[in-house]
C-alpha cells in the first residue's frame, strides 16, 4: 500500500485557486491599501507618503518595494541619476481604480450620515452627471449581481499553497485613516485585511458552514472565529442555525453583506489578470441573462455608458457617522 501520510500533510497547506485570494494576498493589508489611496490622489515621494500617513519607515520602505515588484507601481528617479524616488501607478496598479471604487461605494452608502446613503458618490466627467457605478455585463452591457451569476471551476482550478497573511496588529495605527481613505475606519478594517473579504468571497460561492470556511480556506478556527463575530457585529453577515439540527450553524449574507459583490466582482477580475498562472483563470464567471462568460465593469447609472479611470471623479464626502 502507498504511504500517503506525506501528501496528506502536504495539502494541508493548500487552498483551491481563487484570484481574490491571490489578489487579497497583496491588497489585503491597510498601510497597503493607505499607500494606494495616496498614489491615486497625487502622492508620490516617500517624505509625503510619511508625512500623510504617519506609517512608520520601516513598513512604508517594504509596502512600496513589493508594490514595485508586482507592478502595481514603478518608481523613477526625483532627478537624473539621483537616488531619491518618486513612485507612480503601473500597469496593474491603474487596473486597481475599480477595486477601490467599489470599496469606497460601499462604505459611502453604508456609513455616510443620515439621510445621505442615497447621495451619488461620483461624477461622470463624459456625461456631465453625478452618479453611482453600476456593475455592467462586457457582453450585454446588463446589470450583473449575486443572483443574475454563477461561477464553474475553470480551466485553472485546482490546489496551490496557502498564502499567509499581514499581522493584523502591527496595522490597527492605520485605522485612524478609514474616514479620508475609503469613507470610514470600519471599511478600512474589512478591506484591510486578508481573511475577512476571503470570508465574505467564499459566502458568494456558497461557504457557509464553520468547517466549510475552515476547509477551503486553511484558516486558522480562532482567526475565522474572531473574523465571524466582526462581520455579525458589521452586519455584512447573519447567523442562522442549520435547518434540522441544533446543533450547525450557518453563515449567510446579509443585503449590506451582498452589496459587496461589485468588490468581489472587480477583485477575481484582477487577480485573473494580474496574479494568474498560466494554466488559465481557476473561475469562469457566466451571467444568466445573456448566458455568456463575462468580465464584469463598471457604467454610469445616468448614461449607461461604461466607465473609465479617467473619466470618473470621486465626489468629496460630508462628515461620516461617529
Amino acid at each position: 500500500m502507498a504511504d500517503t501520510r506525506h501528501d496528506e500533510a502536504s495539502s494541508d497547506a493548500l487552498v483551491a485557486k481563487y484570484s481574490v485570494v491571490r489578489a487579497l494576498a497583496i491588497l489585503g493589508d491597510t498601510w497597503t491599501l493607505l499607500i494606494l489611496r495616496a498614489v491615486f490622489f497625487g502622492t508620490h515621494r516617500f517624505s509625503d507618503f510619511q508625512t500623510d500617513l504617519g506609517i512608520p519607515k520601516a513598513v512604508l520602505a517594504g509596502r512600496l518595494e513589493r508594490l514595485v515588484d508586482y507592478r502595481i507601481l514603478y518608481k523613477h528617479p526625483i532627478q537624473s541619476g539621483g537616488k531619491r524616488m518618486e513612485y507612480f501607478l503601473d500597469e496593474a496598479g491603474l487596473e486597481l481604480w475599480e477595486p477601490l471604487a467599489a470599496m469606497v461605494r460601499w462604505s459611502r452608502h453604508w456609513y455616510s450620515v443620515e439621510g445621505d446613503a442615497e447621495r451619488a458618490w461620483f461624477h461622470h466627467k463624459i456625461c456631465g452627471h453625478d452618479c453611482d457605478l453600476v456593475l455592467g455585463c462586457d457582453i450585454c452591457a446588463r446589470p450583473l449581481t449575486f443572483y443574475n451569476t454563477y461561477a464553474e471551476d475553470g480551466p485553472g482550478a485546482g490546489l496551490e499553497p496557502r498564502i499567509e497573511a499581514h499581522s493584523r496588529r502591527r496595522a490597527n495605527s492605520a485605522i485612524r485613516h478609514g474616514d479620508a481613505a475609503l469613507g470610514s475606519a470600519e471599511a478600512l478594517t474589512l478591506f484591510g485585511d486578508l481573511w475577512a473579504p476571503a470570508i465574505v468571497a467564499t459566502a458568494f460561492r456558497g461557504g457557509r458552514r464553520f468547517n466549510d470556511l475552515v476547509s477551503y480556506l486553511r484558516i486558522p478556527p480562532l482567526v475565522l472565529s474572531s473574523r465571524l463575530k466582526e462581520l455579525i457585529a458589521m452586519d455584512v453577515l447573519t447567523r442562522r442555525t442549520v435547518k434540522g439540527s441544533d446543533r450547525y450553524e450557518a453563515f449567510h449574507l446579509t443585503r449590506k453583506g451582498l452589496d459587496l459583490f461589485p468588490y468581489v466582482s472587480t477583485m477575481a477580475k484582477w487577480g485573473d489578470r494580474w496574479r494568474g498562472d498560466q494554466s488559465g483563470v481557476p473561475l469562469v464567471f457566466t451571467h444568466r441573462d445573456c448566458g455568456h462568460n463575462y468580465k464584469p465593469h463598471f457604467r454610469c447609472s445616468v448614461c449607461c455608458e461604461r466607465l473609465h479611470r479617467s473619466d470618473v471623479e470621486f465626489l468629496t464626502p460630508r462628515p461620516t457617522k461617529a
